[in-house]
């Protein structure tokens, strides 16, 4: 990314003498800012220059910080990694920091460590520079996506949408979400990359709170792929929260051109759940479990569960809720459907328990909801 060396300055501090502590203060001071001249139009300079001022002063942690930026621009992945590595080690934790050895990992396709990274980042902060924001968010994306996390992916996603931002990027990683496609963007061919621009689109527009332009990009799509796997899933979810039927009836027509897509059986199960569909929702979800990766068990197990609660099997209901938490032991709907199970069951200790973790965890989400109950 050529841009990234030019907002180092937007993320480590200045003047340069701020991390000095001792040797040759003028040699040091004179190389420091040579190398802070020469940031965008030369940057192998730079590197050197860097180099040389940290031979001097080998404990100036901004200066390995800016070193690792500018190896990064120059992709030098692994000795900009080392860099950051020293930098951070000496500094106060910095989102930037993190989020900018994140982007190091990835390139060197140490996906686990990237991800640790950009999590990090984006927990302390990645600054106020948005075109670097952007560009760590779409990295974490893509680290999402290839494991099939796409709630998680789009949840990196969705605060750009603040921000305007339809860079073709973002809406790459948007379409591969709206199409539950587990590829890298550099895997696809150019057919499918035309696909995933145009469900990129509509997704985005949606999540953009842009109706009238997400309803145009959707008319298209389903004109252009009715029969491409996703499609009907991706406007399903479009409609869930202003048709339900039709948002079910999309369902199902993703399921006669993509029978095995559990993604659409876990969401049919829910609404077939809220339809009051208990037998349906059963049999969606128990066919998703058999086919849905391990992160998304939980949600398999917590729609057993409701359509078991809503057919009064309390003691079902319990053993699937106490599953779903097993993974998801912080989502307070489980712990509220708990609750509901064990006053079913007669077991009012337990069910306080419950009400009172819900109650803990809701808080913590949405303080004022809670006080207003």
């Amino acid at each position: 990314m050529k841009f990234l060396s030019s907002l180092l300055v937007c993320f480590f501090t200045l003047p340069w003498l701020a991390g000095a502590q001792a040797g040759d203060p003028i040699s040091f001071e004179d190389l420091a800012r040579q190398a802070a001249a020469n940031l965008d139009s030369n940057p192998d300079l730079a590197a050197g220059l860097f180099k040389r001022a940290l031979a001097l002063q080998p404990t100036w942690a901004e200066g390995w910080l800016y070193l690792g930026g500018t190896l990064y621009r120059l992709q030098h992945f692994s000795e900009a990694l080392q860099a950051f590595d020293t930098g951070i080690s000496m500094s106060p934790p910095m989102g930037t920091s993190f989020a900018f050895r994140g982007l190091c990992q990835f390139e060197l396709k140490h996906f686990d460590r990237a991800l640790e990274d950009f999590q990090k980042g984006e927990a302390l902060g990645l600054g106020p520079n948005h075109q670097f924001e952007s560009v760590a968010r779409q990295h974490a994306a893509l680290l999402y996506i290839h494991s099939s996390l796409f709630d998680q992916a789009l949840g990196q996603l969705q605060p750009l949408s603040n921000y305007a931002d339809n860079s073709p990027g973002v809406l790459e990683a948007a379409g591969l979400c709206a199409l539950t496609l587990s590829a890298w963007p550099d895997q696809l061919s150019p057919q499918k990359r035309a696909l995933v621009d145009l469900a990129g689109k509509a997704q985005w527009a949606a999540m953009s709170r842009q109706p009238v332009e997400a309803d145009a990009a959707y008319r298209e799509l389903l004109t252009t792929y009715p029969h491409e796997p996703g499609v009907h899933y991706s406007h399903g979810l479009y409609l869930m929260e202003t048709d339900q039927d039709a948002a079910l009836a999309e369902f199902g027509e993703e399921l006669k051109v993509n029978p095995d897509h559990w993604p659409t059986m876990i969401v049919s199960a829910s609404l077939e759940n809220k339809r009051g569909e208990s037998a349906r929702a059963m049999q969606m979800a128990q066919s998703a479990s058999k086919l849905a990766p391990a992160a998304y068990q939980w949600l398999c197990h917590a729609e057993i569960g409701r359509a078991y609660l809503a057919t009064h099997s309390s003691q079902k209901a319990i053993s699937e809720f106490q599953a779903a938490l097993q993974q998801a032991p912080d989502n307070p709907q489980m712990h509220f459907y708990l609750e509901q199970a064990y006053r079913l069951a007669g077991n009012d200790a337990e069910a306080q328990k419950e009400k009172a973790e819900f109650i803990r965890l809701k808080k913590q989400i949405d303080p004022a909801t809670v006080a207003a109950k």
